[in-house]
Parts: structure tokens; C-alpha cells; sequence
């Protein structure tokens, strides 16, 4: 739980959509693995963060009335699920080797797009607080069209952005670093734009291909701020994992997705979020409207024990 501040003085071009007046919000932001399958920790894999912006004003897609602007972002600028069809293939590849991936791992080399197709595998073994991230596909940006980045600027972050997690740490590493990075240290990022200027170079149709981050450089917009706290409290992880959902069209009708994918994402994601909430037992949708919606920790119960002599043995059984 933490708060995004969007700068003052923004050039016109910066200043749009949610951002066109500067303010803090509230914000609460989940880190996650995106492989279909879980996986361990200490193997590179895509990891992303999404996150829920409290108090924003302005026309909704869908014109709900809760005042949120939903972001997520992976930490890799392109996206293997370029276009509708790609996206097809790799599913029905995936969904006939589920209990091969090895199969599936070389079906995917073996695409001519191969060097795409099997970007996700490639990428540093990076501790989550360190990634950068990245919206992989484009959004209006009120007047403009942008791709958006979520980058670490804080200190502490800076000093780890080359270390490497070991083939040989805990299969959670990543979830134990994470909890005990955030619980002592402020963890600071980046909100950043990075504007299309050429179609033929930026192309918004084909997730595969990079906008030339040198060329089109991203531009800070927003900074998002964490106080040290425990991130892994077992209230706000299954609240979030079988109540509430982070979708990309969900927000201003000023920050609309835009592509091919992002037109398919709108229908798979409404599905994907009826079905999690039958498997985990519930009717209803959570949309929280503030940080007072946000399960707080249950203290753990007191008991009134008799009087017990003051050196004792106890049997444990484990």
C-alpha cells in the first residue's frame, strides 16, 4: 500500500489522461509470476506487478462508478502474444503439451519468431523490487498514444539491480527477498511515458516488436512510493487473489488499451475473472474504493491460560 504522486509542470504532451493535473493518490501494487504453470523462484521467468490507483476522476470505459485506474506492467518490453493469431498458436501449443513443457518450450524455438516466442525465458534472474517493467502494449494517453514504465529509483534498489538470484536460492526466493526487502526499506519507482512519434518504428499492432527506448525515450510522469511494511500479510494476499482483479480496461476511457491484443485481453480477462471467482467459491466481485476496503491484519487471538509453574516441559509434536 502506497502512494503515486504526479509531477507538476508537465509539458502538454505528459500532462493527459490521469495525469493531467498534478495530486497523490493512494495506490496499492501486487507483484506476480506470469507463467501459466507455477514456477520456482530461482529460474528466469516473466514477473510482473499490477496496481490499483485510488481517486481518479474522469469518464470510465464502462462506466463504473468507483474511482479507480487499474496498471500492469511485466518486466520485459515486448510481449510473445504479439497479435490475436500468434497468441492462438502459443495456447493451443501450450494447452496440448500442459504436461510436457519441454515440448512446448521447443515447439516455441522453433517458431520463426522464435527469438520472440522465447523472450520470456531469457531474462535476468533479477529480485522483483529491482526489475523494470513495462506495459508492453500501448494506451491513449488523453490526446497522445503512449507505452508506459514502472522503474526503481530507490536507493536501496539501485545497489541490487545487478545482483543475481542463484540457481541454488529457496524456490521462493523472490516472495522471501520481496517481504523482507519491502519490511526495511522505502521502495521507490518511476511512472514514466515513452510517447509514440513514428507508426512505422512504433507500431501498436505487434507486441514483438520494442519502441526504441533510446530513440523515443521514456519521460517521467509519476513516482510511486512504498513506507517499509510487511507485503506478505495473508488477509491482503487472499482478498486480492480470489476477490479483486487488476484488468487494463479498467479505467479512463482517456488511458483505453489499444492493439489487437488488448481487444482480445477485453473479452479473455472478463472470462478468466468469472471463472476464478467460481473456483474459489464466491458470486461477486470486489471493486474497492479506497485503502479502508483493504483487508487489515486479524491480531492473533489471546487466550486466558491457567497458572503454569514458572520451568515447565512441553512435547511439541510436529
Amino acid at each position: 500500500m502506497g502512494k503515486i504522486t504526479v509531477h507538476r509542470d508537465l509539458p502538454k504532451h505528459l500532462a493527459q489522461g490521469m495525469f493531467a493535473q498534478p495530486g497523490t493518490y493512494d495506490v496499492i501494487m501486487r507483484y506476480s509470476s506470469l507463467t501459466p504453470k507455477i514456477v520456482p523462484d530461482n529460474i528466469p521467468a516473466p514477473r510482473g506487478i499490477g496496481m490499483k490507483i485510488f481517486g481518479i476522476e474522469g469518464d470510465k470505459l464502462f462506466g463504473e462508478d468507483k474511482k479507480t485506474q487499474d496498471w500492469t506492467f511485466n518486466n520485459y518490453p515486448i510481449l510473445e502474444l504479439r497479435d490475436p493469431h500468434t497468441t492462438y498458436d502459443i495456447a493451443d501449443s501450450l494447452e496440448k503439451n500442459w504436461n510436457d513443457l519441454g515440448t512446448f518450450a521447443k515447439e516455441q524455438s522453433e517458431r520463426v519468431d522464435a527469438d520472440v516466442a522465447t523472450s520470456g525465458g531469457q531474462l535476468p534472474r533479477q529480485h522483483m523490487v529491482a526489475m523494470p517493467q513495462y506495459s508492453q502494449s500501448a494506451y491513449r494517453h488523453g490526446d497522445y498514444v503512449a507505452k508506459y514504465g514502472v522503474f526503481p529509483i530507490g536507493e536501496e534498489q539501485k545497489k541490487i539491480e545487478n545482483d543475481d538470484v542463484k540457481e541454488s536460492d529457496p524456490i521462493n526466493v523472490l516472495s522471501q527477498h520481496t517481504r523482507a526487502f519491502h519490511m526495511k526499506h522505502k521502495v521507490t519507482y518511476s511512472f514514466c511515458a515513452q510517447m509514440l512519434q513514428n507508426l512505422e518504428e512504433q507500431p501498436v499492432d505487434d507486441l514483438g516488436i520494442e519502441w526504441d527506448s533510446k530513440k523515443y525515450p521514456f519521460e517521467q510522469i509519476a513516482t510511486i512510493e512504498f513506507e517499509p511494511q510487511d507485503s506478505w500479510l495473508p488477509e491482503f494476499r487472499t482478498w486480492w487473489d480470489d476477490r479483486i482483479t487488476v484488468n487494463s480496461w479498467h479505467g479512463l476511457k482517456t488511458h483505453q488499451p489499444l492493439g489487437s491484443t488488448n481487444r482480445m485481453r477485453r473479452v479473455v480477462y472478463a472470462e478468466s475473472r468469472k471463472l476464478r471467482l467460481r473456483v474459489n467459491g464466491y458470486k461477486d466481485y470486489v471493486e474497492p474504493a479506497s485503502l479502508t476496503e483493504v483487508p487489515v491484519p486479524i491480531p492473533a487471538p489471546q487466550f486466558d491460560l491457567p497458572y503454569q509453574p514458572a520451568v515447565q516441559t512441553v512435547a511439541v509434536a510436529s
